[in-house]
């Protein structure tokens, strides 16, 4: 019988640390990709409380570094012949505008070109498993400004466009996937968890201002755990949510600037020819 394995970025806080705990019995093997390895190395201790049977492999990976994407997969494709589900969960806030080792807007980064790669080198175990499954957390922040030259290095800045973009890309990712891979069985599911109270954005703004803002959002947040549950949800019933955009566990219509199918096809085509890709 094949292991069973479950890939998925930022699982040491927030809704993915929530998701891989709920999870836990749901796979043979989880691999970890997370930045702070010591954070990684506390979950695997927890995970493995869980579940002793649980197998758990952390593996260094910072979305924002190309060469951290590409050495986490070459590490991954070296060790592994299949992934069953990879969950595209990691992400970031920023309210000033910062840049990536490799020049570009930081939030865009992390959020979409890191995970784009990430993808694009892991597709090919995903495609040689049984069950085929990728998980991409965006956001119902898609709606906040449409796409826009230059993508990836903007000349003008603010905090909710950078972000509303860098989540827009990352649908755009979802709906590429499906468009191109769904025939040959691959289920893909583009996940909004809703506003929920995790510390995504705290280290980038001062104490004061994000503790004032958080407590004044607080009544609206949903705990990390009924945020974890739509990425739960999608995990676990492939059939139900592949080709959709799940709204808090809820199938959702995509709209605005998510259904530009003219202005993907640019942003896509502009991401493989930034990374000097044929194809995703």
């Amino acid at each position: 019988m094949t292991e069973t394995i479950l890939a998925i970025t930022g699982p040491t806080s927030g809704i993915g640390r929530g998701a891989v705990k709920a999870l836990v019995n749901d796979f043979d093997r989880m691999l970890l990709l997370a930045r702070n390895l010591e954070k990684g190395a506390v979950l695997k201790a927890e995970l493995l409380e869980l579940n002793p049977d649980l197998h758990v492999d952390l593996i260094e990976c910072d979305l924002s570094v190309l060469a951290s994407v590409r050495h986490a997969a070459e590490t991954i494709k070296n060790r592994f012949d299949h992934i069953d589900c990879l969950v595209n969960n990691a992400g970031m806030v920023s309210t000033s505008k910062e840049k990536s080792i490799d020049g570009y807007e930081l939030m865009m980064a992390t959020n979409y070109i890191g995970p784009f790669l990430l993808t694009h080198e892991l597709l090919p175990l995903v495609m040689n498993s049984e069950r085929k499954q990728v998980i991409v957390v965006s956001s119902g922040a898609y709606k906040f400004a449409p796409m826009k030259r230059p993508f990836f290095k903007p000349k003008r800045y603010t905090p909710v466009t950078g972000y509303g973009r860098s989540k827009l890309g990352t649908l755009y990712l979802a709906q590429e996937l499906h468009e191109q891979y769904s025939r040959k069985g691959l289920k893909t599911t583009a996940v909004h968890p809703g506003m929920v109270s995790t510390n995504i954005g705290k280290n980038n703004v001062s104490q004061s201002v994000g503790t004032f803002v958080f407590m004044l959002l607080d009544p609206f947040f949903k705990t990390l755990e009924e945020g974890a549950q739509s990425i739960v949800s999608a995990v676990q019933q492939p059939e139900k949510y592949a080709g959709f955009y799940s709204d808090e566990g809820e199938i959702a219509a995509v709209k605005q600037y998510g259904s530009d199918f003219k202005m993907r096809r640019e942003f896509i085509d502009a991401t493989l020819e930034e990374l000097d890709l044929e194809s995703l």
